[in-house]
C-alpha cells in the first residue's frame, strides 16, 4: 500500500490486495487482527476502485469493512476509523451508482464515526471533512437546503482543527470550497462563489507539483471559476476556468477513474465561452471532450446522464450557430437518454427536463412541428416543478418556459399562452438580481412577450413595458454584449415606430456604444468581420432618425462611427501618441507596447492544424489576445481620466470631422427602409440636407443587383478570382446598364446636384467642381460617378458635365489626406512600378507591359523602380514601397470574401496580402494606382466596411488611390495609364506641361473622358470601373 501511495502504480495495489486476501484466509475467526485486516484490504480495494473504477472492487471494499465494523467492539479505540472508512466506501459507490441508500448509509455511519471521536483527537478533523462531504453528495442528489448548510459547517470545523502544514489541509478547503460552490450554484449568493474560489486557490497553493490530488484540487477550482463567469460575466474567469481544467487533465494520466469527469468539466467551460465569443473552435472542443468523456464512462457510471446533457447541449449550440439539422436531433436523443438515466427524485432531473424541452423548442423554431412546442412546455413545466423555491436555476427554467408559451401563442393564437408567457417571465426578471449576467436576456425575453401582445391586440401599455424592458437589458452590463445589442435594437425600433424620435435616438446612441463590444479588440478581425453583418442597417436607421429631428450633426456622426469599423480599429492601435507622451511619457510607452502586441494579434493569420501542440498554442494565443485587449480598454480608460484627455481616441465629434470637406464638398448618402436623403458637408462647416423622396433602401439593392446582371450579361468576371482579362458571356443575364445609370441620376445625383449647386461652384474658380461621395448600403456598390442619360443626343446629361467625383470610405480617411504636408512644386515624385504580365498558375496580362512603357514616357530613371517577372516578389515590393511617393500595381488582384484581410495582389512568388500590408508605415506615400482588377468591389455583405484593396492602400497611408469596381481589358489599362500620368506628370522634356500638371482626381476624370471617346459612350463596362478615392 505505501509503495502505491509514494509512487501511484497500481500494480504495487494489485499485489496489495492479492497479499492481504491470502493472510484473511489464514487468519482464523475471533483472531484480534481480522478486523485490522479486513479493514486494510477494504481499504486498498476502495484505492484500486478511485484509480481504475472497476465497480467489484468497491463492492469488495463494503463488504470487507462492513465485516470489520462488525468485529469491532464497541468502545475500541479503532472502532470510529472502521466506520469512517465504511462511510467513505459508501460515498464512492454513490459517486459511481447514484442509489440514495448509499449515500444514506453513509452518513449514518460517517455520523456515529464523529460521535465516538472526542474533541482534540487527531482524527476528528478528518472525520468531520468525510462527513461534510456527504452531506454534499445528499444535497447534490436530493436538493435540501439543510445538506449543504450542515456540510458547511463541518467541513468548517474540519479546516479550522487542521493546523497549518498539516497535508490534509488542502483537501480539506479544497472540500469547503465546493461546499460553498454547491451553495452558490442553488442559492446565487455571491459571497459563496467568491469563498468557493478563495478556498479552493488555497488548496491548490498547498499542494505540491506532483502531488496525486494536485488535479483534483484544480478540477474543483475551475468549476468554481466557471461558475463565477455564469454569474457575472468576466472574461477572465471563463478563460482560468478553461487554463485550469486543462492542467487538471494533463496531470491525470490515461485510465484514471476521474479522467472523463474532468473532461466533461472542460467541455462545459468551452461550451460557455462559446456562448460568450462565438468561437467556432470552441464549440468543436466541446463536441469532441464531452464525447470522450463519454466513452470513457461506463454504463450505469452516475455522471453518465450529465455528461449526455451536456453533450447535448453543445449540440444544441452548434445547431444555433451552423443550422445544420442534425446537431438539433443529436440534441434530442443524447438529452433525452440524460433523463431517462436519471432517477425520479434526483436534484439534477429538473435540468436535465429543462435542456431536454429547450431542445425541442429550438427544434420548433426550425421545423414549426407542434408537438415539438406541446413537448417543450411539458417538460420545461415539470422542470419548473421539480425546482424547489430559492433555487438558482429556477429563473432560467421560467424565462425559458415563457418563450415556449410565446412560440405557442404566435403559432396558435390563444390568449392564454401569451397571458402565461408575460407571467413566468415577469417572475424570471423578479427573481434575478441586478448585475446577474443573465439579467439581460430574462428582460429581453420579456420585452419580447410584451410587443407580442401589442402587435396583436395593440395595447399601448404593452409598447411602454416592453421598451422599459429592453432599456433595462442594455443597462445591465455584465451580461453578454450580444445580448444588450439585440436588447437596444429592440428599444430603438420600437421607439422608432410607436414613440418619439428623440427617445428612439437615445436607444440607437445606446446602440453604437455597444458594437464595439460585439466587434471586438479582443477578437480576430477575421472573427469581427464575421460579426458585422449581424449589425446590419442599424447605422444607416439611427441616422435617419438623427436626421428626422433635424439634428445633421449628431446624423454625420453615428454613420461616421458605424462605418469601416475595423479599419478604424486597427488603424486606432497605430495613432501617434505624441502629446500623451509630452506629458505622461510612461503611459504613453505602456500603451504603445500594449497597441503593438494587440495589432499583432488582431491581424496575425494563425492557419488551424490538427496537432495537440498547435491547438494548445492557438489556444493561448487566444487567451493572451483577449487578455491584451482587456490591458488596453483598462489603460484607455486611464488615459481618459487625465486632465485634457477625456475624448482620447473617443469617436469623432463633427467638429473634427467637418475638415474633410476643406478641398470641396463630401456627399453623405444614406439610405433606409424609411427614407434616403444626401447630407453635404460643404467648405463653410455648413451641412445641407438633400431629401432623396423618389429613392429607397431597397431600390439601391434592386440597381446593385441590374448592375450584377449587366456585368455577367457583358462577360465581365464578377468572381472576385483577380481574373483581369476574361470576358465570358453569361445566359441569363441582361444588360440594364443604361437604365441604371438613369435611375441614379434621376433619383440621386440630379436632386443632389441641383439642391447644391450654389455650393458647388463655390471653390471651383476655372475648373469643374470636385464632389467626393461617401455612400452607404448598396449604394455604396453603384457607379455614382458615372451617373447619367446616355445614347440619346437629345437627352445626354450625366455627371462628369458638371463635377470631378471621387469617392471616400470614412470622413477619417479623409483627415489624414488633407493635414499631410504636399510636396513642393518643385520636387518630382518617384514612381514604384510592380508589373506581372505572366504571374505563375494566373491567366497572362500582355498588356500590363504596354502599361509599363507608357508611365515610363513621363518619369525620369532617377525617379523610377521597376520591378517585374521573377523581381516582383512580396518582400521585394514591401521593402521597396516606402521608397517613393507613387506606386503602380499592374497585375491581377483577388479578393478574399471569407477572410477580407487576405485579399491580395498577385506577385511572382505569391500574394501581397492585405493584411502585409497594414503593417507598413509610408510617411511619403501620395498616390497609389491599381491598375488590377476589382480593386474597389468590396462585399455586399459588408457594405459599411469598404473591405476592398482600395481601401487598405488609404489605410496605409496613400492619401489617394486610383483603383477600378471591376475586372477592366487589358487593353484599356495602358489607355487610361498613358492619360492619367500625362496629366499627373507632364511630359518629361517639357517644362511648359510640367506646370499644368492635375490633381489625381483631375488626372483620371480626363483619361476616363479620353477613354469613353476612343470606346463609345455605350461601353460601360469598359470606361465606368475607373474610380479614386481619397484627396
Amino acid at each position: 500500500m505505501e509503495l502505491f501511495q509514494q509512487s501511484g502504480d497500481w500494480r504495487a495495489i494489485d499485489n496489495a490486495v492479492q497479499l492481504m486476501e491470502e493472510v484473511i484466509k489464514l487468519t482464523p475467526d475471533g483472531h484480534t487482527d481480522k478486523a485490522v485486516q479486513l479493514n486494510n484490504l477494504g481499504i486498498a480495494f476502495s484505492r484500486r476502485f478511485e484509480r481504475l473504477g472497476e465497480l467489484k472492487d468497491i463492492e469488495n471494499a463494503i463488504d470487507a469493512m462492513r465485516q470489520a465494523v462488525d468485529l469491532t467492539p464497541d468502545g475500541h479505540a479503532d472502532k470510529a476509523g472502521r466506520l469512517n472508512n465504511l462511510g467513505n466506501a459508501f460515498s464512492r459507490r454513490f459517486g459511481r451508482l447514484g442509489e440514495v441508500g448509499d449515500i444514506e448509509n453513509a452518513i449514518h455511519v460517517k455520523q456515529q464515526a464523529v460521535d465516538l471521536t472526542p474533541d482534540g483527537h487527531a482524527e476528528k478533523a478528518s472525520m468531520l471533512n468525510n462527513l461534510g462531504s456527504a452531506f454534499q453528495s445528499r444535497f447534490k442528489c436530493l436538493g435540501e437546503l439543510k445538506d449543504i448548510e450542515n456540510a458547511i459547517h463541518v467541513q468548517r470545523r474540519a479546516v479550522d482543527l487542521t493546523r497549518d502544514g498539516h497535508a490534509d489541509k488542502a483537501g480539506r478547503l479544497s472540500n469547503l470550497g465546493n461546499a460553498f460552490l454547491s451553495r452558490f450554484e442553488h442559492l446565487g449568493e455571491l459571497g459563496d462563489i467568491e469563498n468557493a474560489i478563495h478556498v479552493n486557490q488555497q488548496a491548490v497553493d498547498l499542494t505540491p507539483d506532483g502531488h496525486a490530488e494536485k488535479a483534483s484540487m484544480l478540477n474543483n477550482l475551475g468549476s468554481a471559476f466557471q461558475s463565477r463567469f455564469e454569474r457575472l460575466g468576466e472574461l477572465r474567469d471563463i478563460e482560468n476556468a478553461i487554463h485550469v481544467n486543462r492542467h487538471a487533465i494533463d496531470l491525470t494520466p490515461d485510465g484514471h477513474a476521474d479522467r472523463a469527469g474532468m473532461l466533461n468539466n472542460l467541455g462545459y467551460a468551452f461550451l460557455s465561452r462559446f456562448e460568450r465569443l462565438g468561437e467556432l473552435r470552441d464549440i468543436e472542443n466541446v463536441i469532441h471532450v464531452n464525447r470522450h468523456a463519454i466513452d470513457l464512462t461506463p454504463d450505469g457510471h452516475a455522471d453518465k446522464a450529465s455528461m449526455l446533457s451536456n453533450l447535448g447541449c453543445a449540440f444544441q449550440s452548434r445547431f444555433k450557430c451552423l443550422g445544420e439539422l442534425g446537431d438539433i436531433e443529436n440534441a434530442i436523443r443524447v438529452k433525452q437518454q440524460a433523463v431517462d438515466l436519471t432517477p425520479d427524485g434526483h436534484a439534477d432531473k429538473a435540468r436535465r427536463f429543462a435542456n431536454l424541452g429547450s431542445a425541442f423548442f429550438r427544434r420548433f423554431e426550425r421545423l414549426g412541428e407542434l408537438g415539438d412546442i406541446e413537448n417543450a412546455i411539458y417538460v420545461k413545466q415539470q422542470a419548473i416543478d421539480l425546482t424547489p423555491d430559492g433555487h438558482a436555476d429556477k429563473a432560467s427554467m421560467l424565462s425559458n418556459l415563457g418563450c415556449a408559451f410565446q412560440s405557442r401563442f404566435e403559432c396558435l393564437g390563444e390568449l392564454g399562452d401569451i397571458e402565461n408567457a408575460i407571467r413566468v417571465k415577469q417572475q424570471a426578471v423578479d427573481l434575478t438580481p441586478d448585475g446577474h449576467a443573465d439579467k439581460a436576456s430574462w428582460l429581453n425575453n420579456l420585452g419580447s412577450a410584451f410587443q407580442s401582445r401589442f402587435e396583436c391586440f395593440g395595447e399601448p401599455g404593452d409598447i411602454t413595458e416592453a421598451t422599459v424592458a429592453y432599456k433595462q437589458a442594455t443597462e445591465n452590463t455584465s451580461s453578454r454584449p450580444s445580448t444588450r445589442y439585440v436588447a437596444a435594437c429592440c428599444w430603438a425600433t420600437l421607439c422608432s415606430k410607436h414613440q418619439s424620435p428623440s427617445t428612439a435616438l437615445d436607444a440607437y446612441t445606446v446602440v453604437l456604444e455597444i458594437i464595439p463590444q460585439v466587434v471586438w479588440f479582443g477578437q480576430t478581425v477575421h472573427r469581427r468581420y464575421e460579426e458585422l453583418p449581424k449589425i446590419g442597417r442599424k447605422i444607416n436607421a439611427a441616422a435617419a432618425v438623427a436626421i428626422s429631428v433635424g439634428d445633421f450633426p449628431r446624423a454625420v456622426e453615428l454613420l461616421e462611427e458605424g462605418r469601416s469599423i475595423v479599419w478604424k480599429q486597427i488603424l486606432q492601435l497605430r495613432t501617434p501618441l505624441d502629446e500623451l507622451r509630452q506629458q505622461h511619457p510612461d503611459l504613453a510607452d505602456e500603451l504603445l507596447r500594449v497597441s503593438l502586441a494587440l495589432d499583432n494579434a488582431g491581424t496575425s493569420n494563425s492557419q488551424d492544424i490538427n496537432s495537440e501542440i498547435k491547438h494548445q498554442t492557438a489556444e493561448e494565443e487566444a487567451q493572451n489576445h483577449r487578455k491584451l485587449a482587456a490591458k488596453y480598454e483598462k489603460l484607455l480608460k486611464e488615459v481618459r481620466e487625465l486632465d485634457g484627455f477625456g475624448s482620447f481616441l473617443k469617436p469623432k465629434k463633427f467638429f473634427e470631422l467637418a475638415p474633410a470637406a476643406r478641398n470641396g464638398p463630401v456627399v453623405v448618402v444614406n439610405s433606409t427602409g424609411l427614407r434616403c436623403d444626401a447630407l453635404v458637408l460643404c467648405t463653410s462647416g455648413e451641412i445641407v440636407l438633400v431629401p432623396l423622396p423618389t429613392f429607397s433602401y431597397k431600390q439601391a439593392e434592386t440597381l446593385r443587383l441590374k448592375l450584377l446582371s449587366s456585368l455577367r450579361a457583358c462577360g465581365v468576371r464578377v468572381s472576385r478570382n483577380g481574373d483581369r482579362a476574361t470576358r465570358l458571356a453569361e445566359k441569363d443575364n441582361q444588360d440594364h446598364f443604361g437604365s441604371v445609370l438613369a435611375d441614379l441620376w434621376s433619383h440621386v445625383v440630379q436632386p443632389i446636384l441641383s439642391g447644391i449647386g450654389q455650393v458647388l461652384y463655390e471653390n471651383a474658380h476655372h475648373s469643374l467642381p470636385h464632389i467626393t461621395w461617401c455612400a452607404t448600403g448598396a449604394l455604396a456598390f453603384l457607379p455614382l460617378h458615372a451617373a447619367g442619360i446616355y445614347g440619346d443626343p437629345t437627352k445626354n446629361v450625366n455627371i462628369s458635365d458638371f463635377a470631378v467625383s471621387s469617392y471616400t470610405t470614412t470622413l477619417t480617411a479623409m483627415l489624414g489626406s488633407v493635414s499631410k504636408p504636399k510636396q513642393g512644386p518643385t520636387k518630382t515624385p518617384s514612381v514604384f512600378i510592380v508589373s506581372q504580365p505572366d504571374t505563375p498558375g494566373l491567366p497572362s496580362l500582355p498588356g500590363t507591359m504596354k502599361e509599363v512603357e507608357v508611365i515610363q514616357s513621363y518619369t525620369s530613371p532617377n525617379h523610377t523602380c521597376h520591378l517585374t517577372h521573377k523581381l516582383a516578389t512580396v518582400g521585394a515590393v514591401l521593402d521597396e514601397m516606402s521608397k517613393h511617393e507613387i506606386i503602380h500595381l499592374a497585375c491581377h488582384g483577388i479578393q478574399d470574401i471569407k477572410n477580407p484581410l487576405s485579399s491580395a495582389f498577385a506577385l511572382y512568388d505569391g500574394r501581397l496580402e492585405l493584411n502585409a500590408l497594414m503593417r507598413l508605415s509610408l510617411k511619403n506615400a501620395e498616390l497609389a494606382v491599381l491598375s488590377a482588377c476589382q480593386t474597389a468591389t468590396g462585399d455586399e455583405n459588408l457594405p459599411e466596411e469598404a473591405v476592398h484593396l482600395a481601401a487598405g492602400m488609404l489605410a496605409v497611408g496613400y492619401p489617394g488611390v486610383i483603383a477600378t469596381m471591376w475586372s477592366i481589358g487589358d487593353k484599356d489599362a495602358p489607355l487610361i495609364a498613358d492619360k492619367v500620368y500625362a496629366n499627373l506628370l507632364g511630359c518629361r522634356d517639357n517644362s511648359e506641361s510640367q506646370k499644368a500638371t492635375l490633381t489625381p482626381a483631375y488626372a483620371l476624370h480626363e483619361a476616363v473622358k479620353h477613354l469613353r471617346k476612343e470606346v463609345g459612350e455605350m461601353s460601360f463596362v469598359r470606361w465606368v470601373p475607373f474610380i479614386h478615392f481619397g484627396v
